[in-house]
């Protein structure tokens, strides 16, 4: 319940993070107790990014809907943590990737530590996850996580080869969503509810409710890019076509303004290299001609979607908030 946290003012991912409060720090002590090692830069840098202020969402996820099925024992933990492993190593080569030097407002782990340091590091994370999961012992959830890194990997390297790729579509562009992000989302709702017992379909129903989650999430991560200040997105902005990114509010301007496409064809002609005020004026033109808007509406029939199959699981009041969630990701300004 609720009831010792003043909700009235609180999102639903600060209501999310309230009602599992106990069981995240047993997932941050979990966390801290695996990235043990006697290498110092392991601990060193997978503390770092792990304590860089996420929100911790995927994790988060799996917590709630293992509560929304009313289970009580502790394997969702290091589960958890394996989701959020997996993440984080994922974050760790995408900056080297992306030759990123910021994260969530502070210099990112290969601007401090650099790219080999980085690219190590996160194998490492990637290697501890299924250490864990070969102690968890559930062929399940090995065969589950072991689909999902490798989807993740296909989607990284999908997007890179759609890397200023001008002609990408809609539907193009959602393949790389699921792929890339919303696969997590959909692993960590689909591990909830696995542990606690669900019927077939009550599982395949919450794995649909985390992807539709996630895919919403990343079309606003998409939006802020255009939209938000650096202050309030924490990370730069207008950074996406920089890096070579056609996302959908972008795909949707260009398709109406072949003044916009030109343009955008010459920042790819220089890698990604802006002319001084063209950041600012593809960002405001993109707003102009619907991008955002557009993109928004994309995000908000992705949340109904997930809130949708929801239906009558579980808890009333946990499922109430997972509905909320899935709103929230259409809209949140952060």
């Amino acid at each position: 319940m609720l009831a010792t946290v003043n909700t009235a003012t609180l999102s639903p991912l600060e209501r999310a993070q309230a009602l599992c409060a106990d069981e995240m720090q047993q997932v941050d002590a979990c966390i801290h107790d695996n990235l043990q090692s006697d290498i110092m830069m392991i601990p060193a840098i997978g503390h770092y990014i792990v304590n860089s202020g996420g929100k911790r969402f995927r994790p988060l996820l799996c917590l709630l809907v293992a509560r929304l099925f009313g289970y009580r024992g502790g394997r969702h933990i290091p589960l958890a943590v394996v989701v959020e492993f997996i993440h984080t190593a994922s974050l760790l080569h995408d900056d080297v990737v992306d030759s990123s030097t910021q994260r969530r407002g502070a210099p990112s782990a290969n601007g401090v530590w650099g790219n080999q340091a980085s690219v190590l590091v996160g194998d490492y994370l990637f290697s501890r996850a299924f250490q864990m999961m070969v102690a968890d012992g559930d062929l399940a959830m090995l065969k589950l996580m072991a689909d999902v890194t490798n989807a993740l990997a296909e989607g990284e390297v999908l997007q890179l080869s759609r890397t200023f790729h001008l002609e990408m579509s809609e539907a193009e562009c959602l393949e790389v969503i699921e792929r890339k992000t919303a696969i997590l989302f959909k692993a960590a709702a689909e591990v909830g509810a696995h542990v606690a017992g669900c019927s077939e379909a009550a599982v395949a129903a919450l794995a649909e409710y985390g992807m539709c989650l996630g895919v919403s999430f990343q079309l606003m991560d998409d939006v802020l890019d255009y939209l938000a200040s650096e202050q309030e997105a924490g990370k730069p902005v207008g950074h996406d076509l920089e890096e070579g990114k056609i996302t959908l509010p972008l795909i949707h301007a260009m398709a109406q303004d072949a003044r916009l496409r030109a343009r955008v064809e010459a920042i790819a002609e220089r890698e990604g290299q802006y002319l001084e005020g063209e950041r600012d004026w593809i960002r405001a033109r993109v707003t102009e001609l619907g991008g955002i808007e557009f993109t928004m509406r994309k995000a908000e029939e992705y949340a109904a979607r997930a809130k949708r199959v929801l239906g009558t699981y579980g808890d009333d009041e946990v499922r109430a908030l997972l509905a909320e969630l899935a709103d929230f990701s259409a809209r949140r300004p952060y």
